[in-house]
């Protein structure tokens, strides 16, 4: 307002965007040829120029570019030589190359093709089919860089997914075991108390699903990432079906299962801790899925190459429509833990992954007779 009259300003935004114009080396040495494409050309893209083959391959390193046409018989460095060293350079290997020539024979054009070539143009241009096939290379280059950033965007948020996850199931490692010194500690305190014992059984069982699940997930990131190594040597396989026994005899008992050693023989080439690791897996699993009052039985014998390790139970088996999900991560089949006991869904998935790490194999046999018998074959150890 100025000297009592209202001045009225109509202020008007502008949104600018910035339009990134494609870029395009031309490579000609016939100087009307080369200025003929860019004037069909540069009105829809930015046109860059080169004499000869080398001059052409020296502003490829000097600066990005979205599609080179180039022709066949140029000076210095032929046209095929050039194409050669652009896709034997990884930062241009995809780069669309759309070929000149004016020859009437086809099998130079066949070979630029079978060279990496893109497409071809031939003299006397006809201008509709060089926009045409420039902007068809165009296109399908922004759609494979668009292609290469959302895959670049997802393994970014999957390794940050995958971080985060190690560190959490890591971080949880410590007070599970903190909790778990101090239920054993309050047995002491409350020995003879039923009440107190029970809630202290709930307690353990939950430690230990936790616990399992910690280690799961920890196992499934390592073999996912190929961080999971092996130290092979040679492993008595009836040492670690011993250990695997004594370690699961406790959660047996719970269900009054017995954990019965069959016939045991054969020496593989292994990493004990991994071979402890699946049998465990095995076992666990047999537990969780056979009724109270079952026997779950463990054996190994030697076959050609190799020792078969296996774990049969009395369980009720695997419907025959879902035995192919078995050793798949996160599967659900239709048979349920019979006490209630958790599972992941990971179990069978890493047994089949360690087995694999070690040149073997997995899988699962059922008797007519009913039950199931889960194996693992890995190569025998050589004297």
């Amino acid at each position: 307002m100025t000297n009592g009259n209202v001045a009225v300003y109509a202020m008007e935004t502008v949104t600018r965007t910035t339009i990134i114009c494609p870029s395009i080396l031309i490579a000609d040495d016939d100087l009307d040829s080369l200025l003929l494409l860019g004037d069909l050309l540069k009105a829809d893209y930015g046109v860059t120029y080169a004499r000869n083959g080398e001059e052409a391959l020296c502003l490829l390193d000097q600066k990005p570019f979205d599609l080179v046409v180039l022709d066949v018989v140029i000076r210095g460095l032929g046209g095929l030589d050039v194409l050669r060293a652009i896709r034997a350079n990884p930062a241009s290997a995809s780069l669309p190359v759309i070929l000149v020539s004016g020859l009437t024979k086809t099998d130079v054009m066949v070979q630029g093709l079978q060279g990496g070539a893109n497409d071809y143009i031939t003299k006397p241009y006809d201008c509709e089919v060089v926009r045409a096939r420039v902007k068809n290379q165009i296109e399908m280059k922004r759609l494979l860089d668009e292609r290469q950033q959302t895959i670049a965007y997802l393994k970014s948020t999957h390794e940050i997914k995958d971080r985060f996850l190690r560190i959490a199931t890591h971080d949880l490692k410590s007070p599970l075991n903190t909790i778990r010194l101090a239920q054993y500690y309050l047995r002491t305190v409350f020995d003879g108390d039923a009440e107190a014992n029970d809630a202290l059984d709930v307690i353990e069982n939950t430690v230990n699903t936790m616990n399992e699940l910690v280690e799961d997930f920890l196992d499934s990131s390592a073999l996912q990432t190929g961080k999971a190594e092996l130290r092979l040597e040679r492993v008595e396989v009836e040492a670690v079906l011993w250990d695997v026994i004594a370690r699961y005899s406790a959660s047996a008992n719970h269900k009054n299962i017995t954990l019965l050693m069959g016939k045991s023989d054969g020496c593989a080439l292994a990493d004990s801790a991994r071979l402890a690791q699946i049998l465990g897996n095995l076992v666990s699993n047999a537990v969780k899925y056979s009724p109270p009052d079952h026997i779950v039985t463990v054996s190994s014998r030697r076959v050609k190459g190799g020792v078969r390790i296996c774990v049969a139970d009395e369980g009720p088996g695997v419907p025959p429509d879902e035995r192919p999900h078995l050793f798949q991560a996160f599967s659900r089949l239709s048979n349920r833990p019979t006490a209630g006991e958790s599972s992941t869904g990971l179990g069978l998935w890493i047994v089949k992954e360690l087995a694999h790490l070690h040149n073997g194999t997995a899988g699962a046999d059922f008797p007519p007779e009913g039950g199931s018998v889960f194996w693992v074959e890995l190569p025998a150890y050589q004297d």
